[in-house]
């Protein structure tokens, strides 16, 4: 495996229980930092201190040198940022030729989520050709609508609302796996990213269903050609059709649907408080 970074670990790294792999964490705060922003997190687990700290808005991967890397972790780390184009290409940037990129995120079907429009490739690409390192008020605010909380009355307040939110890190833009795989196609086709796909999960991998989807992208050793985006769309396709087409037995169906009555069941008895999860999802 030899050595790569985890972008973004939190309190909850990624293990790499594998010999002979070293692994840097990157963050955007030190973990007292990140202690203090969402202290309820650390009730359950300390946060890591980081090796490298960058801004992933501002700074992208800036600390890391190109072709440096043999992997690149990026667990629920993309729907958080103002450019994951541009971001998505920096991770490409950092790997050698061959290296591999984990990317882990949630599938919006599947989280409070549920109802909101995708982020469309339009607009993500507008956003990337407009040099965007700062989430804008327009995706706060339309967060702050689905999720019910108020903007604020004066000037003032709706101002220090924005900035919380900023900070603390929102779902700024959402997915699912086919919508997500047409942002990795048009860095292959206009970003000449030399992506492979290598395998992926989807969230009825998990058992019950989980909520998040990924991809396992490989860097080519060869150049970008023209057909490449046509060859990683053939291959998600066919794996992804074959996932689907797996499906669930009727027992699995049942004991699935028995499962998440008794946890409704119980949740409704629980104060939200006592939940745990990161406050801003």
């Amino acid at each position: 495996m030899g050595s790569g970074i985890e972008i973004g670990p939190g309190n909850h790294p990624f293990e790499l229980p594998l010999p002979g792999v070293h692994v840097q964490y990157v963050d955007r705060w030190r973990a007292q930092e990140s202690t203090e922003l969402f202290p309820q997190l650390a009730e359950h687990s300390a946060f890591i201190e980081p090796d490298l700290i960058a801004d992933f808005n501002t700074d992208r991967l800036a600390p890391i040198a190109d072709h440096s890397q043999d992997f690149v972790i990026a667990s629920h780390v993309l729907e958080h940022l103002a450019d994951p184009v541009g971001f998505l290409a920096d991770i490409h940037r950092v790997l050698r030729p061959g290296g591999v990129a984990l990317i882990l995120l949630p599938d919006r079907h599947r989280t409070r989520d549920r109802d909101r429009s995708p982020t469309s490739l339009a607009h993500l690409v507008a956003e990337y050709e407009a040099g965007v390192d700062e989430i804008s008020d327009a995706h706060l605010i339309e967060w702050l609508q689905h999720r019910g909380k108020p903007l604020g009355q004066t000037e003032d307040e709706q101002r220090q609302t924005l900035d919380r939110y900023r900070r603390r890190s929102i779902h700024v833009h959402c997915w699912d796996a086919p919508e997500f795989l047409e942002v990795i196609l048009w860095g292959i086709e206009n970003l000449d990213e030399t992506w492979e796909f290598v395998d992926g999960s989807l969230p009825l991998d998990e058992f019950p269903p989980g909520i998040e989807f990924g991809f396992v992208l490989r860097r080519s050793i060869g150049s970008a050609d023209s057909v490449g985006r046509q060859r990683f769309e053939s291959a998600w396709r066919a794996w992804s059709q074959s996932r689907v087409s797996a499906g669930l037995t009727p027992a699995e169906d049942r004991l699935i649907r028995a499962y998440r009555k008794v946890r409704h069941s119980l949740l409704s008895r629980v104060p939200t408080t006592w939940r745990g999860g990161k406050p801003a999802s």
